[in-house]
């Protein structure tokens, strides 16, 4: 049974006091510095820092609290939990980069293609508007005529209508942490592990536990992991998955399918909105939509981002990697991420150089070695599903902590799908 909830409106007040859901982050054997911004900030310099925050090293989820002092009257509070940031003493290994000035150049071309087009883009675009019928017929057929499928779970499934970059793996994790602290105490997260060096179905961890390293299960896959107490589970089929999961006790089981709109399963279809919209509001390969946009009607549940749910933003530094008050804090900002435009508004100053890969691309430790070098830089400046591929390298890392809180109305929308026919299961 589906329950089909719409949420339309321009604002959504609601009487009570909004529960904010903010991601745990990655643990940490280090102690940490944190800088709140709420937007680009300004003049951010490492003396205004006062923290007092040690994360244990092991993979357990632990609440922590930093503060930041701009001045003797002002503090803000973050709960926050990381892997530590400099966590071994690895040093960078003799192999050549993978990655070459092209795959960055690609990059660029993607998102001015889609998102910031030139005149020749656009000529380009129309053209290739007959493969977008095409395709947009394909994906409609697949959408609306074929069979649903039933499974003994209740499936939650984040999607978004475009290709990218909409916040489903931060999403994700503050809604999983948000249900578990409703009582909810068995969750699954399914991805397709994107980017993995790993076939087939591999359950990534278990209540918590990681049980398998980031190579095989993914970068977004092993975020999830590492800030929630959920199971994930990596599949290239959605399918095997739910059936992996109904062969273990689901009854009482949620799922949280990760880009799933496009499957025709009995689900509560979330599909998110990103602030940054593409240029034309065409399907590939003419725009960057998988579905028409009209599609934002037709799930269960469409949220906007800055009205349904807001980003906040915070930097991690390593407390060893904190240079003294007379030195300068300079960047060098490295992105694998899809659309790393978005990062601009949360962006702090003094980054030297930009340095974008493909989404999921892997990062070489020498090539940023050498960037830190070249421009004199202090600090690597990355997100965390960046970072989770990089535990092993010895460089002095600034984390862009991207954390989702939801709104409560929205909030409010999914427990009632979950509730249906007794479903809620507290914990005690």
């Amino acid at each position: 049974m589906q329950m089909d909830i719409k949420h339309d409106g321009e604002s959504m007040e609601s009487s009570e006091e909004k529960d904010s859901i903010k991601s745990k982050n990655m643990k940490s054997s280090k102690e940490v510095k944190q800088i709140e911004t709420k937007s680009a900030p300004t003049n951010i310099k490492k003396d205004s820092i006062d923290s007092n925050i040690t994360i244990k090293s092991s993979w357990k989820i632990e609440s922590n609290e930093a503060r930041l002092e701009k001045d003797s009257k002002d503090s803000v509070k973050s709960n926050m939990n990381t892997e530590s940031l400099v966590n071994t003493n690895t040093e960078c290994d003799t192999k050549q980069s993978k990655t070459t000035e092209s795959s960055t150049n690609k990059m660029g071309f993607i998102e001015s293609y889609f998102f910031y087009p030139s005149f020749w883009h656009k000529i380009l675009a129309f053209a290739l508007l007959p493969f977008s019928c095409i395709y947009a017929l394909i994906t409609l057929y697949k959408k609306c005529f074929t069979k649903k499928r039933n499974f003994n779970v209740k499936i939650l499934s984040i999607g978004n209508l475009v290709s990218g970059g909409s916040g489903k793996t931060p999403f994700c994790i503050a809604l999983t942490n948000y249900l578990q602290t409703k009582g909810y105490t068995d969750i699954y997260v399914v991805l397709r592990g994107y980017k993995r060096k790993s076939k087939g179905l591999i359950q990534v961890s278990s209540n918590g536990a990681i049980l398998v390293n980031v190579a095989q299960s993914g970068d977004e896959a092993m975020l999830i992991a590492m800030q929630t107490k959920a199971s994930v589970i990596v599949s290239e089929s959605r399918i095997k998955a739910l059936e992996y999961i109904q062969t273990k006790d689901s009854k009482h089981s949620i799922v949280i399918l990760d880009d799933a709109y496009r499957f025709n399963f009995n689900k509560f279809d979330i599909l998110l909105e990103p602030k940054l919209k593409p240029y034309f509001p065409f399907v590939l390969p003419s725009g960057y939509y998988r579905f028409p946009e009209s599609f934002y009607k037709k799930c269960d549940l469409h949220l906007k981002e800055d009205r349904d749910y807001k980003r906040s933003v915070s930097i991690l530094y390593a407390k060893d990697s904190i240079q003294d008050s007379s030195t300068e804090t300079t960047y060098i900002l490295a992105a694998a991420i899809a659309n790393p435009s978005r990062l601009k508004p949360y962006l702090p100053e003094n980054i030297v150089y930009e340095y974008y890969l493909a989404d999921h691309a892997e990062f070489d430790c020498n090539t940023l070695k050498t960037l830190l070098e070249k421009y004199h830089a202090t600090h690597i400046l990355m997100t965390q599903k960046d970072y989770v591929k990089c535990l092993d390298f010895n460089l002095p890392f600034a984390l862009l902590m991207l954390d989702i809180k939801i709104e409560s109305s929205a909030l409010k929308s999914i427990e009632s799908f979950l509730n249906i026919e007794s479903f809620l299961v507290k914990q005690g």
